[in-house]
């Protein structure tokens, strides 16, 4: 994996494309994608989210259009800028909030704040899992709860080997095509490959120290929801 400050700059790099690549190259599923987070996360009316690495914002306002209350935030300050007109132009700005930058492995924020901690597409860059895990749970309140949604391994073998043939041949050359990196969409399918398995991810968080880890399959596997909760 880059250090910190090489993921930084490649995504610094990408931000003004990046939602667009998004669409693209998960041919529009990035959009169900985010609701079925939303709804797993448990966001409604009255609650205080924390959207870790949420890139330019559209985790966030999966959150927000559940009635919660965001802190968006990200590692990324290029990325991170974007947010701020995309939550005006949504009619959410009332709800959700760029925030600072923010490490995942150290944030800015006191003990038990957040109602929920999600993180999207994020958790596969961060150097120190289990320091990030226990900033999580530091920032939850008992009984809050933690999302990730996050690339993982497709259940069928058929299914991975039509994965592996899109995200090596397909999605990098079109990924550094729009963008005009061709190192950031290189990245993206090596690191989704060294990434534990859903099993394995449920297994770190239960280290970590969550309690009722579930994880549930999108699109074959092609993505997880993992969700856990910090005990009361």
């Amino acid at each position: 994996m880059p250090e910190g400050s090489q993921v930084q700059s490649m995504f610094s790099g990408i931000a003004p494309r990046y939602d667009l690549l998004n669409h693209v190259l998960s041919l529009g599923l990035d959009f169900y994608w985010w609701r079925r987070m939303a709804k797993a996360s448990g966001a409604a009316p009255g609650l205080r989210m924390l959207d870790v690495a949420a890139g330019t914002g559209d985790s966030s306002l999966a959150l927000a259009r559940q009635g919660a209350e965001v802190i968006s935030t990200d590692f990324t300050l290029a990325m991170l800028a974007l947010g701020p007109a995309k939550f005006h132009r949504k009619g959410l700005a009332h709800r959700v909030w760029a925030s600072l930058g923010a490490d995942a492995q150290c944030l800015p924020f006191a003990d038990q704040s957040f109602d929920g901690v999600a993180i999207c597409y994020g958790i596969r860059n961060v150097e120190q899992r289990p320091r990030a895990f226990a900033e999580f749970l530091r920032v939850l309140r008992p009984g809050g709860r933690l999302t990730i949604l996050e690339f993982s391994r497709p259940r069928w073998a058929w299914l991975r080997g039509l994965y592996d043939f899109y995200s090596l041949k397909i999605l990098s050359r079109i990924g550094g095509w729009i963008s005009g990196d061709a190192r950031a969409y290189t990245y993206l399918p090596e690191s989704i490959r060294t990434f534990p398995d859903q099993t394995a991810l449920a297994a770190e968080l239960g280290s970590a120290g969550f309690s009722d880890v579930v994880w549930t399959n999108l699109t074959g596997g092609i993505v997880a929801l993992h969700v856990g909760e910090k005990a009361r």
